[in-house]
């Protein structure tokens, strides 16, 4: 029997490794007797081996590619040039991600990894998370859709009407996507006067703001940031019966652990892409149509200003308590519920909140690249997708067919010989309505991976037009 191992190059950080873990738990069902190595930074998978399902993690010092060692597949999940040097110098008899070819030219090989590739700034649209396209272009739709993801702890038939222990995440990788002390302050002091047991959780980086917030409070005995290495933390999360964070690598250990997540999800973030991946957490997030962006454009952060500490606090008290949500108890805000759709994919149910066109368009644009990237599997399709968006919302409709006629006519000159240098200006795919931008991008991320017009290309380009008629 040929047990040759499979390798999984993850050399980002904290939450992404974790985001790995569905990856690895459904290629160890697809090849039991396979052994699963994932190269990583040891300082962020470490504190998560008793977490991570069955794998055997190395440093990338120690990264095991060598050429006596044949791969039956070499999975890379990570962005940095050192892990596409290895992807590109493993032999194997599959490679998905990007890697360096003998000419040292960037190459990406997966459907849904060059998809993801073209996301970058173009994201608005995207409705697949992160841990659904790490596996999408290697685990069949039947294991998708009878992953068994962890449970969230319920309150109890009763709810935690008081007593509840909230942990308060308060820092993010970067200082636009998470609140700013007085934020934390007025609402570890709201959940304090409502009778819960708040504690403010950070590493060293946000010892500062602890510090800010316990003296803000007179009540230093809260502050625990820095206490924990990330292997305590870990272990303290899972006790808590509720952890209120934006969008960090502790929040999807939170998930992976079974602990509520309440995500505050604000700044440059998309809880489409990175929010809570296991059925029956919350995301709170402002009612604009701006969410999701790539980068904040706009002069102020109006999604921080709209995220008051009182809406956060009367959230998480509903919540503990089992009580539903109301749409008056946050005002210009959306909370939505995390869950996994027909197909096994990632998905955020609205509780309140408006119902945005641009979620429409954005299922449209799901649907279509089911079925580009998985033609006659019986799944649904851009047809039914776009009737269903012409029916709900007819000007959006509208303008994605009049921005689909000038993307196939325009896409179609570019894919002629001879004039693909338009394509190989990085800024082409902009150059269209936003309505369209997910094909754009990643029909120039198709030809330039090539060098050449592809006929998943061309086909694209068919697909739409059929779509839309």
């Amino acid at each position: 029997m040929n047990n040759a191992p499979i390798l999984i190059l993850q050399m980002q950080r904290l939450g992404d490794l974790v985001l790995s873990f569905p990856l690895l738990a459904r290629l160890g069902t697809l090849f039991p007797g396979r052994p699963l190595w994932v190269v990583g930074e040891e300082r962020f998978f470490r504190p998560l081996m008793s977490l991570s399902p069955r794998a055997t993690y190395f440093d990338y010092a120690a990264a095991p590619v060598a050429p006596d060692i044949r791969f039956h597949l070499v999975v890379n999940l990570s962005h940095r040039h050192e892990a596409a040097v290895l992807a590109g110098r493993a032999k194997c008899d599959e490679l998905v991600g990007p890697y360096l070819d003998p000419s040292a030219d960037l190459r990406i090989r997966g459907d849904y990894q060059l998809y993801r590739a073209s996301l970058a700034h173009n994201n608005r649209l995207n409705r697949f998370h992160w841990s659904d396209l790490n596996c999408l272009d290697l685990v069949p739709v039947r294991l998708m859709q009878r992953t068994v993801w962890p449970k969230p702890k319920a309150p109890g038939p009763a709810g935690l009407a008081r007593g509840a222990r909230i942990g308060l995440f308060l820092g993010a990788s970067e200082p636009a996507k998470h609140p700013d002390a007085g934020f934390w302050t007025a609402l570890a002091q709201a959940l304090l006067t409502a009778g819960h047991k708040p504690v403010l959780l950070g590493g060293e980086a946000e010892k500062p703001m602890g510090s800010a917030v316990a003296r803000a409070m007179a009540a230093p005995q809260l502050d625990l940031c820095g206490r924990f290495s990330v292997e305590e933390l870990a272990g303290f999360i899972t006790g808590l019966d509720l952890l209120i964070t934006p969008d960090t690598g502790p929040m999807h250990v939170a998930v992976w652990s079974g602990t509520p997540v309440l995500n505050l999800s604000l700044g440059p973030v998309h809880a489409w892409e990175t929010g809570p991946m296991a059925p029956g957490h919350h995301v709170l997030r402002a009612g604009l149509g701006c969410v999701g962006c790539w980068r904040c454009m706009r002069s102020n952060m109006d999604c921080r200003d709209l995220m008051a500490p009182g809406k956060a606090a009367r959230m998480a008290r509903d919540l503990l308590a089992g009580r539903p949500a109301s749409q008056t108890r946050a005002v210009g805000c959306e909370l939505l519920q995390s869950g996994r759709d027909s197909l096994g994919r990632f998905s955020l149910l609205p509780l309140f909140g408006p119902d945005h066109p641009r979620d429409a368009l954005a299922r449209f644009w799901q649907d279509f690249f089911t079925e580009l990237f998985h033609p006659g599997e019986g799944r649904a399709e851009a047809k039914t997708a776009f009737t269903s968006l012409a029916g709900a919302h007819p000007q959006t409709a509208a303008g994605l067919q009049e921005a689909g006629r000038l993307f196939a006519a325009r896409a179609a000159r570019a894919l002629r010989p001879g004039a693909l240098g338009l394509l190989r200006d990085p800024d082409w795919w902009r150059t269209f309505p936003e309505d369209v931008r997910p094909l754009s991008g990643l029909l120039q991320m198709f030809v330039q991976n090539e060098d050449k017009p592809t006929p998943r290309a061309l086909h694209a380009i068919e697909l739409l037009a059929a779509a839309l008629t």
